[in-house]
């Protein structure tokens, strides 16, 4: 077995070193003669000859380079110097703009390093599978990279804008994904994670959102960045709508991905008290008559801390801490409430209530798989939220506490 394999190793490097025009090998290239993309736009054209368009952003490590761009080269001083080479193509096909792209860098475009695919609006809007495709097909591209989905603008136009100011697209990415946690009113999704939940949920997913938002720079000048929150709602494989970040904390409650939140209530004085969410746990209960499944029950259980007091008022008492827990727990709801009203009018089963439904009970689940997308949008939803302060961290009383006299 050992000559045998050693054998067929000296035949594919002699087959190499001969003078054929191709090699069994991978073309070998300098490093610095690749353009390495790290984030990639997808939009969708109005236009007759081309339905596509691609965007890409690599790092500009040339001092003194400018931005490229579909249009030719923008020379620039290293003052205004953009952080992003970006190069856009239009095609028939995501793959037909791909090659395009390629006439247009003088580099060889390498792939392997995308960590990030924005999608406009439009495209999400027409069919997201169509436009994830090439992404899932293609051996050069990962399907460990996030996806997101550009709220009100093209990709195009957010990565461009953005590209406008100092900061490199894909380290704010990064950024702002490393601490999607400590809010929760969004979550990254890889494009595997994305193409599971559309096969197995009838063509309903939920991804997060990207935006552009103004904001003060320096000396008042106003400077776009980039913000992520929210969810955008798939139903048959179509954008059908937005949770937005003042309810899309109950998207979290209701799936389990609450990292940490902050949750403003009053205490018995009126003044805001901060309460930091540190654990959640929400529980699916079915309950069927015979093989109908008349109502689901989300059972959610929260633990929280005390973060700020800004009343100087004795809180350690059993009358206090009750009123704040009960606060949180009519907030925490009613954000649970609102998402699952919007959830069951765009008629999209993206919260993971199914999957809990048949692990919980399986059996029933078997006979009612197959007119799910039917019952969802009538079913009875019952929410209980519990609520429970634990500590108040490194001190037990505010500074300057008024006492009783």
């Amino acid at each position: 077995m050992r000559k045998t394999c050693i054998c067929i190793v000296l035949m594919l490097l002699l087959v190499n070193l001969t003078a054929c025009e191709k090699s069994f090998l991978p073309q070998s290239r300098e490093i610095g003669d690749l353009q390495l993309v790290q984030v990639i736009g997808i939009d969708k054209l109005p236009e007759d000859d081309y339905d596509c368009m691609l965007t890409i952003a690599s790092k500009n490590l040339e001092a003194g380079s400018g931005q490229e761009s579909s249009e030719g080269l923008r020379g620039s001083t290293n003052n205004d110097m953009p952080k992003a080479l970006v190069l856009t193509s239009k095609g028939k096909t995501i793959f037909d703009a791909a090659r395009k792209l390629q006439t247009h860098s003088n580099k060889t475009i390498f792939w392997g390093h995308v960590e990030y695919y924005l999608i406009g609006e439009e495209a999400a809007k027409e069919n997201i599978a169509k436009y994830i495709d090439f992404f899932t097909r293609d051996h050069e591209l990962r399907i460990e990279s996030k996806i997101y989905i550009v709220k009100g603008s093209t990709a195009r136009d957010l990565i461009e804008q953005f590209n406008q100011g100092d900061f490199y697209i894909f380290d704010k990415l990064e950024i702002l994904g490393r601490n999607l946690k400590l809010l929760s009113n969004s979550e990254e999704i890889k494009v595997h994670d994305l193409m599971r939940f559309i096969d197995i949920h009838n063509g309903s997913a939920r991804a997060p959102c990207i935006y552009l938002k103004n904001r003060d720079g320096e000396n008042g000048k106003q400077i776009k960045d980039i913000e992520i929150g929210g969810y955008a709602i798939f139903s048959d494989l179509k954008l059908i709508g937005y949770i937005d970040t003042d309810i899309s904390r109950g998207v979290n409650l209701i799936t389990n991905n609450v990292g940490s939140s902050i949750v403003v209530v009053k205490d018995l004085r009126g003044q805001n008290v901060s309460l930091e969410i540190i654990e959640s746990n929400t529980e699916v209960i079915p309950f069927f008559n015979g093989d109908n499944l008349e109502s689901v029950t989300l059972k959610t259980k929260v633990i929280s801390n005390l973060g700020e007091l800004q009343s100087q008022v004795d809180f350690i008492n059993e009358k206090s801490i009750s009123y704040m827990e009960s606060q949180q727990s009519k907030i925490l709801k009613d954000e649970m409430e609102n998402v699952l009203k919007k959830i069951l009018d765009f008629k999209s089963d993206c919260l993971d209530i199914c999957d809990k439904i048949a692990l919980k009970r399986p059996l029933k689940w078997y006979k009612i798989e197959d007119q799910w997308m039917q019952i969802f949008p009538n079913i009875k939803f019952n929410i209980q939220v519990e609520s429970k302060i634990q500590r108040s961290y490194e001190i037990r009383e505010p500074s300057g506490i008024i006492r009783k006299g």
